[in-house]
């Protein structure tokens, strides 16, 4: 049988990605309902003193980088070191820290929102340039992802108990025989104060979303 290699696109099926997205928000949302919580956007310092984030949390993603395909869930850490306590902004209470991180994810095709297709994992070449398909996944196949993200963290301290944060930076990521590839990575998200500094974290974006708890060191 004489095919080609199948290339999938790294940022295909963005509708499977907002509706993700918007499970992790509608997670967070009700917590950070505070009818007369005072605005705090404008002082200088934030509520919680801190150097370091630490930041175990559970993730999900779908449509993954890479030639995976379909939905997955698995467990994360995100460390973030301030480096500007006071921010870009004048008078505005914001900083910005540098984040880095590790998270797993068990993926299979069967679990894609939009369905799932089988795809050849190996080729053999072929008479005439062409290539031989010899091996191929089963219902959508199963995928082990690896993600190392490095972002750059960007917050707003909104109230005295909610914080909001925008983290553009990259991915790195392995998937087993594929070996190590990079993507763009991008992600907004919100923390709740739950203690003097602990907060629960929730963040969206691509490629994968995440909810778990903040300790503010």
């Amino acid at each position: 049988m004489t095919t080609t290699p199948l290339v999938p696109s790294s940022f295909g099926r963005p509708r499977s990605a907002v509706i993700c997205a918007a499970l992790a928000v509608g997670l967070l949302l009700p917590a950070s309902a505070h009818a007369y919580e005072q605005v705090i956007i404008r002082d200088w310092r934030t509520p919680i003193a801190y150097e370091f984030e630490l930041e175990p949390h559970l993730v999900l993603g779908t449509a993954p980088p890479g030639p995976g395909y379909g939905s997955g869930v698995g467990i994360g850490v995100r460390g973030s070191v301030v480096i500007l306590p006071d921010g870009f902004i004048r008078n505005v209470n914001d900083s910005v820290a540098v984040g880095f991180g590790l998270d797993i994810g068990h993926y299979r095709g069967s679990w894609a929102i939009n369905g799932y297709r089988d795809q050849c994992l190996h080729f053999e070449p072929g008479p005439n340039g062409t290539s031989i398909c010899t091996e191929v996944t089963s219902n959508g196949g199963t995928y082990n992802y690896f993600f190392v993200p490095m972002v750059m963290q960007w917050n707003f301290w909104l109230t005295r108990h909610f914080s909001a944060f925008g983290e553009p930076g990259v991915d790195l990521y392995y998937l087993g025989n594929h070996g190590f590839n990079i993507s763009p990575a991008v992600y907004v998200g919100g923390r709740v104060q739950l203690g003097s500094r602990i907060t629960l974290t929730g963040r969206i974006g691509y490629p994968t979303v995440a909810i778990g708890a903040s300790f503010m060191l």
